[in-house]
């Protein structure tokens, strides 16, 4: 620790256990000044990162051991150890001891969704976290290490820490010097707010009232059925925001949610239509998306589908298709209420789709049911009698929609393809 004059906020360390070890010589040292801000009183924001390296038991090690458990429950018996891979199956692990000032000022958080929000500069575990990022993702670069970056939310959930003083330092004579020492005093530890529970599942439970959801979305995964890839990028944003702590990919993955939903439902509408695949193939060329969007749609099933001003539209396009382009385009990173923004316009977007859809049923009606079924257009009460009538009289004598729009589909993309 570099000796200070004059310091008097307290001392907070965190004990950091990565997710991952990383080859850091044990002890190894890093240490970062902030710009000094006159507002948070007379001393220098630092944090300090101090790398240890122990060996303990292996993180496959309890997976190992509940195979053989269930190899035992299946094959009804006893079974035994298997001592002999005692070696391979220890491992390594790296902590970090991350020092820091203590936040002077109490922060008021009703002013933040989420403790991950809190600016680094005011809060002590988002500026330790942010530094160890900061510092890994320099080795990774450096050294073309094949790791993961630690993030808040791969952390923990328990993260015991320590707070302390500087205390000056004695001279010989029994006088205080000024120079000054941390002196540790008390302690805990902190729960991190994060859903990354790694050894809980993380899903609902397969019940009865949720199988058939199952074997539903089984169906349209053999399908090959867009919808499914739409759904399951959605799914994977989510994770990236609040399991994994990915705030850029969260923002790439709504957006490609969004792009795969709305070519859906367009080739889908087009389908009903009974347009032909090379009428319409070069409206999906790539790059267009946004003319799709402001020309095609409005088109079809009518609505406010402009990219500026309010509405659906206008939020997608400026807080997760933009916000996307800098992140892919700029290496713009994102924070997290930003990726939260570019998720839920995506999902707003999609909602708007779905009720514009429902406006137009008695239009589209195969793509009604195709894409909001009886219980979307009944949660729209849109489910009326013309769509009673047409499901239950109509339906069944027509060759099977979900495959023909497949086919549709494929053939357009390949005629689009064979004229790039």
């Amino acid at each position: 620790m570099n000796p200070s004059d004059g310091l008097s906020s307290r001392l907070i360390r965190f004990y950091v256990t990565l997710p991952e070890p990383f080859a850091i010589p044990d002890g190894y040292s890093w240490y970062r000044k902030y710009e000094h801000d006159p507002n948070e009183g007379d001393d220098q924001q630092f944090v300090h990162l101090q790398f240890f390296q122990t060996e303990g038991t292996a993180r496959s090690k309890g997976a190992l051991d509940a195979s053989l458990e269930v190899l035992r429950r299946v094959q009804g018996s006893v079974g035994k150890d298997v001592e002999e891979l005692d070696e391979i199956l220890q491992g390594q692990y790296t902590t970090v001891v991350a020092t820091t000032l203590m936040d002077a000022a109490p922060i008021d958080a009703a002013s933040f969704k989420s403790p991950q929000d809190v600016p680094v500069e005011r809060d002590a575990v988002n500026r330790c976290v942010d530094e160890i990022s900061r510092f890994l993702r320099t080795y990774k670069v450096a050294l073309e290490a094949l790791c993961s970056i630690p993030t808040y939310e791969t952390l923990g959930p328990l993260i015991p820490f320590e707070v302390g003083d500087w205390v000056p330092l004695i001279a010989g004579d029994g006088s205080e010097t000024d120079f000054r020492r941390p002196e540790w005093s008390d302690g805990g530890s902190i729960m991190l707010s994060h859903y990354n529970l790694a050894d809980y599942p993380a899903g609902s439970e397969i019940s009865e009232s949720n199988e058939g959801r199952i074997e539903y979305f089984r169906q349209v995964l053999e399908q090959g059925n867009p919808l499914f890839l739409w759904k399951e990028r959605f799914v994977e944003a989510r994770t990236a925001i609040f399991k994994e702590g990915r705030y850029g990919a969260a923002v790439t993955l709504s957006n490609t949610a969004t792009e795969v939903f709305l070519d859906a439902l367009l080739a889908l509408l087009y389908w009903e239509s009974a347009k032909k695949p090379d009428e319409v193939a070069e409206y999906f060329a790539e790059g267009r998306l946004a003319r799709r969007v402001k020309v095609r749609f409005s088109e079809l099933l009518g609505g406010k589908w402009v990219l500026d001003g309010e509405g659906h539209v206008a939020e997608w396009f400026h807080n997760c298709y933009r916000l996307r382009h800098r992140v892919v385009h700029g290496g713009y990173s994102p924070t997290r209420l930003e990726a939260i923004e570019a998720l839920d316009s995506a999902f707003s977007l999609s909602r708007y789709c779905s009720d514009r859809l429902a406006e137009n049923r008695k239009k589209f009606p195969r793509s009604a049911l195709i894409m909001l079924g009886e219980e979307g257009l009944q949660a729209r009460q849109k489910w009326c009698q013309f769509m009673q009538d047409f499901s239950r009289d109509v339906a069944p004598r027509e060759p099977d929609w979900r495959a023909g729009y497949v086919a549709w589909r494929e053939e357009m993309y390949t005629i689009l393809l064979s004229r790039d």
